[in-house]
């Protein structure tokens, strides 16, 4: 079954870039994840490698993520899509860059073995921690082992046994952009329609953990991406919950910059995808809302949808559907009211 027959009908407008070069916000809530639909965004845009949705030939995709590691993505994007990322990336067609091993979490016992077997210089005991090039840290059944990735040096490049694979070993936007940068150009040749999407997920983490960066800081990394000549979207995925962004009577200095950076990135992008809980709770048969809005203002010369008055296709007229997860990674999507079906 070609991959992209596991998107239903209904949402494929919605999990498709739109044909002019844009930026692209996805929200979520801790209660509603916005996995599976960024795994269909995945599932559009690499297709089979033949020319799987409207826009033309298949993308290369740069996957960026700041909370999710390698084989979480792969094992959901072949669960919930059936692609094969490990398959694309030795293809030139599809690369990831870890955000979280190599920035939030400690060195383990296993990570120090291996540091030690590739005679790396280990952390001294009240020393200070080693950043240079690492292995990123073993999670999962004892005695698995983690490929090491290329960290965000001057020049950045993932080992030649594990193309498609780097990390980010720096808080340093501009070496975050250098490292994905590298893994952008570290796909096949683009063509006019075979450029790449880029999709950050969480980078929204970053006001929390990265002292004194600002809204406005991140919102200009995601536009100095999307004009690297080679990518045509930008996907970005932010939290949106109540606790970030309900106005209060005191806010913290974190709400202020959440509410900020959702509010830019929304009034930049082409079109926000906002996946939430039903208002009226848990109900057995939906696990979300899908709520879709789009931008037919042209923002600071970046195109939107819509423009020229040309006439509209499905994927330029805001909706509202209801989905339903399923065990077996499926997703069905429905309007309100409707039968759920497939």
């Amino acid at each position: 079954m070609p991959p992209t027959s596991r998107i239903p009908p209904l949402l494929q407008p919605f999990a498709r870039t739109p044909k002019n070069e844009s930026l692209l916000l996805l929200t979520s809530t801790l209660d509603a994840s916005a996995n599976w639909l960024l795994t269909r965004f995945l599932c559009d845009a690499l297709g089979s490698g033949q020319k799987d949705n409207d826009n033309g030939e298949a993308k290369n995709v740069v996957l960026v993520s700041w909370m999710r590691d390698y084989d979480f993505w792969r094992q959901e994007a072949r669960k919930g899509t059936g692609i094969d990322l490990g398959g694309l990336r030795t293809q030139g067609r599809f690369a990831f860059v870890d955000g979280l091993s190599g920035l939030f979490l400690p060195a383990d016992e296993d990570t120090a073995d291996q540091q030690r077997a590739q005679k790396l210089p280990a952390a001294q005991p009240g020393g200070p921690a080693t950043r240079g090039p690492q292995p990123l840290p073993v999670r999962g059944p004892p005695g698995r082992t983690a490929p090491a990735t290329a960290t965000a040096q001057a020049a950045p490049r993932a080992p030649a046994s594990l193309p498609g694979l780097y990390a980010l070993s720096s808080i340093s936007l501009d070496q975050m952009k250098t490292t994905i940068a590298a893994a952008i150009a570290s796909l096949r040749p683009p063509t006019a329609a075979t450029r790449t999407l880029v999709v950050l997920d969480n980078p929204d983490i970053l006001l929390a953990s990265v002292p004194g960066l600002t809204a406005a800081a991140l919102t200009s990394f995601f536009l100095d991406l999307h004009t690297q000549t080679s990518v045509s979207h930008v996907l970005v995925h932010l939290q949106s919950d109540l606790a970030l962004l309900a106005n209060a009577e005191k806010p913290s200095p974190l709400q202020i910059a959440q509410q900020n950076l959702v509010v830019k990135t929304a009034h930049m992008s082409a079109k926000v995808l906002s996946v939430r809980v039903l208002d009226t709770g848990v109900a057995r048969d939906v696990s979300g809302v899908l709520r879709v809005t789009v931008n037919r203002e042209s923002w600071a010369d970046i195109a939107t949808v819509g423009e020229g008055g040309a006439v509209q296709a499905p994927e330029e007229v805001g909706s509202e559907v209801l989905y339903k997860i399923n065990g077996d990674g499926s997703v069905r999507v429905f309007e309100r009211g409707a039968e759920l079906a497939v």
